[in-house]
């Protein structure tokens, strides 16, 4: 499917949410790992929920994603941004062509890419790799999910403008963050927190 084509997708389709969870932060040369989540939600009933892990900073979270998929297609994948564990970078171009499925980055804010390349060209040997892919992500979009809250910003793959919007409007239940994210962030951060979830 190309990037701007339409998906026809009804709001209340089948989603999955990706989001990391927290880790420690990186010293010297020791590697370390932040968990990853997907969630399957149908509307707002968690249906099925898979982890892993990947390398903080690294370059394998394209290829967990596509782990943690396996078996998934034509089901719209939420991610919570592209960078997870630090700079490890998710492609939303191979995991749309690899679930046949509408992606849709989704960040709170409009971000600095500026001095996202600052901080990728001072510590990373492979800053060009890693910002090409940031550039390839094509324009931001945003959209106000919720009537009384701020808009989300998108970047979308596999599917128009329009149907990414219907999407993120018919997927934010309690706050402006769809709920495949809020609940895909909330997992991560009570199973792999050292403080209780409740």
């Amino acid at each position: 499917m190309l990037h701007g084509a339409s998906s026809n997708i009804k709001p209340t389709s089948r989603l999955i949410g990706i989001d990391d969870g927290p880790f420690p932060p990186k010293t010297d040369d020791e590697v370390k790992y932040a968990p990853l989540i997907a969630v399957w939600l149908k509307g707002s009933h968690l249906q099925h929920l898979r982890t892993d892990w990947i390398t903080v900073d690294g370059l394998d979270a394209t290829r967990k994603v596509q782990l943690l998929l396996k078996g998934s297609l034509h089901i719209p994948v939420l991610l919570s941004g592209v960078t997870f564990g630090g700079f490890n970078l998710i492609d939303p171009w191979k995991v749309q062509k690899n679930t046949k499925a509408p992606v849709i980055v989704v960040i709170g804010s409009r971000p600095d890419n500026r001095a996202v390349k600052r901080a990728l060209f001072r510590h990373f040997p492979d800053w060009k790799e890693r910002w090409d892919l940031i550039r390839s992500l094509g324009p931001l979009h945003h959209v106000r999910t919720m009537a009384t809250e701020g808009p989300v910003f998108f970047e979308r793959f596999g599917c128009s403008t329009q149907d990414a919007a219907l999407i993120l409007k018919g997927s934010a239940f309690v706050s402006r963050v769809p709920e495949p994210l809020r609940v895909a962030g909330i997992l991560a951060r009570g199973l792999f927190s050292s403080k209780p979830l409740f």
